[in-house]
């Protein structure tokens, strides 16, 4: 297990901290990318969240799976 110390800012209205290229690299993030807070049992745990885009598509996908035939038969109206 390695430990990683930063400390908090202020900058506007919030608190911000940097993530250290070793979270970075270990979560897999990019510029831009979106990460989540996982709270639970007083701990607290950072993940990269899923692409919207993937997130949607999965949705769709599992509408369509599940109202196959009934959309299948609005098309043939």
């Amino acid at each position: 297990m390695k430990m990683i110390q930063r400390s908090t800012r202020k900058s506007g209205h919030s608190v911000i901290t940097t993530l250290p290229p070793d979270v970075l690299q270990q979560l897999n993030l990019n510029l831009g990318d979106s990460i989540e807070y996982v709270i639970k049992g007083g701990h607290v745990e950072i993940r990269k969240a899923a692409e919207k885009e993937d997130d949607f598509l999965a949705t769709v996908n599992a509408v369509m799976d599940d109202y196959t035939v009934a959309l299948e038969g609005l098309v043939s109206r």
